[in-house]
């Protein structure tokens, strides 16, 4: 209620006769430090003050332009956004690199995005530029800005300013033709990984990984994005993440470590030893055990077999389970300890085996009785024989289920077959013939078999005679 009413407010503001005044009055206070506040003309003053009134006022006097002539072109839902005066202010600071005066600009939409987009391209576009890149505008890193300008203006991607990744012309044409809407940090490691060879998945998977965090040691950041743009594999993107970790880890010990004779399926599953050894190591260093939540354990045997859920009750037992299952129950230390969440583990137990099967590592809200999460291994969804003994255990401890799991299509219920009577089908009369009723869908019926069996009788005599006359001729 509140968001509606300031924005009616704002509207009211905007449509006034006093916004060309408020703009002026702005652009015209003394240079001073300001917080922006919930009103337009709050907003407004604000972005003003970050800009000098002594050095550079021709950015103040383009943001002044600016504002007035998008209100002159009825933008008014465009300029009640605050988010959209903070790109205004932005483009602004680049005011004397326009490639068009403000005021040649039209408006030819009423969907303040659209505007907005078609007045970037006015101000600063002679070349397409791809539409991502927009973003820039929205943000505070004023180098993005400049690319975007450089590229309207047809520069190369190759020859931008600082940029911070070394790119071939096959990674310069993959930027360029980006259509999805990424930051231009992830755009970039997408474009150098489809350069090197990736396919559209694997490259999309790069650029939300941890590799488009930074441009720091660009060189060993260049090494990976090659080595997984054709890793073979089906990599998946947690496990991912925790090999780029690995990685940067073993490069911060060894400045001599390189990519060179390694594969995926080894990396990871040295990652997730390393990654387990880390967090093994901080609970050792912690030590933490905790008080069990007021729930029972649970026990069912089922002729050669034992299940068994039982409770994890320290940050060891929570790491050995991960490590078994393959997922990341380890990081649950501190939701245990506090008491938010209890963790308990399925365990199957098989007559004459030494070792007993996990089925599957079981959340539990202990507030609300609740069982949230019952995974197996790698975070897949648990089998049926796990399910039907997660259920009886939380009968007994009065919980109710809320995860997911696989339920078999219930079996049809056979539905008795109605009487012989019941059954009669009613076939339209024809004149001279008589229809009578059948009883059974089979062949059944007593003398239909008799005229049946006559006429095989008759059809073997015809073929002996026939044959008898063959010999006498």
């Amino acid at each position: 209620m509140e968001t509606q009413t300031t924005m009616a407010m704002a509207s009211a503001e905007l449509r006034g006769t006093g916004f060309v005044a408020l703009v002026n009055r702005a652009f015209k206070q003394p240079q001073q430090i300001l917080e922006k506040e919930n009103t337009i003309e709050s907003v407004i003053c604000y972005h003003f003050s970050t800009m000098s009134a002594v050095n550079h006022t021709w950015k103040r006097e383009t943001f002044r332009s600016v504002l007035l002539h998008l209100y002159s072109e009825g933008c008014y839902t465009l300029l009640k956004s605050p988010d959209f005066i903070e790109v205004l202010a932005n483009m602004s600071a680049f005011g004397k690199m326009m490639v068009r005066s403000v005021d040649s600009w039209k408006k030819e939409s009423f969907v303040a995005e659209d505007q907005l987009r078609s007045f970037i391209k006015h101000c600063f576009t002679n070349y397409d530029v791809p539409q991502f890149m927009e973003n820039a505008f929205g943000g505070e890193n004023k180098v993005h800005m400049l690319w975007y300008i450089q590229l309207g203006r047809g520069d190369s991607v190759q020859k931008l300013s600082g940029f911070p990744v070394e790119f071939t012309k096959r990674m310069a044409h993959e930027f360029r033709n980006i259509k999805r809407a990424l930051t231009i940090p992830r755009a970039i490691r997408m474009a150098q990984a489809l350069g090197f060879g990736a396919t559209n998945e694997r490259a999309e998977l790069i650029a939300w990984s941890a590799l488009s965090e930074g441009f720091d040691s660009e060189a060993f950041r260049t090494e990976l994005v090659k080595f997984f743009a054709v890793a073979e594999g089906d990599i998946r993107l947690d496990l991912f993440q925790i090999t780029i970790d690995y990685l940067f880890y073993m490069k911060a010990e060894n400045d001599a470590f390189t990519m060179k004779g390694r594969t995926w399926d080894v990396l990871y599953v040295q990652a997730l030893g390393w990654h387990r050894d880390m967090l093994k190591k901080k609970a050792a260093e912690s030590n933490n055990k905790w008080k069990p939540a007021d729930m029972g354990n649970f026990c069912m045997e089922e002729d050669e077999t034992r299940f068994v859920i039982t409770q994890l009750t320290s940050s060891e037992a929570l790491y050995d389970e991960g490590e078994e299952m393959e997922h990341c129950v380890a990081d649950y230390v501190y939701q245990c300890s506090v008491g938010e969440s209890a963790i308990f583990s399925l365990r199957k137990f098989t007559k004459g085996d030494e070792f007993y099967e996990t089925l599957a590592t079981i959340e539990v809200l202990p507030d609300e009785k609740e069982v949230i999460q019952a995974k197996a291994k790698y975070n897949d969804m648990i089998s049926q024989e796990a399910h039907d003994v997660i259920v009886k255990w939380a009968q007994q401890e009065g919980l109710s289920l809320q995860y997911d799991c696989y339920m078999p299509e219930p079996e049809p219920i056979p539905q008795p077959l109605p009487r012989a009577q019941e059954r009669v089908v009613q076939l339209p009369q024809r004149q001279g013939q008589r229809y009578e009723p059948f009883q059974n869908a089979g062949f059944n019926n007593q003398a239909e078999d008799r005229q049946i069996g006559y006429i095989i009788i008759a059809i073997i005599k015809i073929l002996w005679l026939v044959a008898k006359c063959s010999q006498m001729h």
